[in-house]
């Protein structure tokens, strides 16, 4: 019962978006200096579930997470001032991916990648100062790096 509590944590955690030669199990219990020890002990068949969930993961290209919604307009208007607020962001913050989108009627940019929405909270701070109207959303294509 312990085994699947700790599989069914690895899976609401959101670190399974990006697979390595090595498996997750292998990766997490990988020796840093200075840093604890993982030990997972598990089930056989459960690392190729694992894998199958990474592999499904990485196919849709994206989890339902967190982002800043910095614009959203329609029209050909909606266009024109989603890339204008691209291109401020990326002015202030070039290290940052931005991204407009068209869903219809809306064209809506949005900032960062976050599985949990707290994380958003310090990029929101920063971006306040020059998008003062911006938010948190829920965003069901956000892509993850991979650890």
């Amino acid at each position: 019962m312990k085994n699947i509590l700790i599989i069914i944590c690895l899976f609401c955690s959101g670190i399974l978006f990006a697979q390595n030669n090595n498996n997750l199990a292998h990766k997490l219990q990988e020796q840093t200096e200075g840093e604890g020890t993982i030990t997972i002990y598990d089930e056989e068949g459960i690392e190729e579930l694992i894998d199958i969930q990474v592999e499904v993961n990485e196919r849709i290209g994206g989890v339902e997470g967190w982002r800043i919604q910095l614009y959203s307009g329609s029209g050909p208007v909606g266009k024109r001032n989603g890339l204008k607020v691209k291109s401020k962001f990326l002015n202030s913050f070039p290290h940052n991916e931005v991204d407009l989108s068209f869903t219809s009627p809306f064209w809506r940019v949005r900032v960062g990648n976050y599985r949990h929405k707290h994380e958003a909270l310090p990029l929101l701070t920063e971006v306040r100062e020059l998008f003062p109207n911006c938010y948190i959303v829920k965003d069901g294509n956000v892509k993850m790096s991979k650890f």
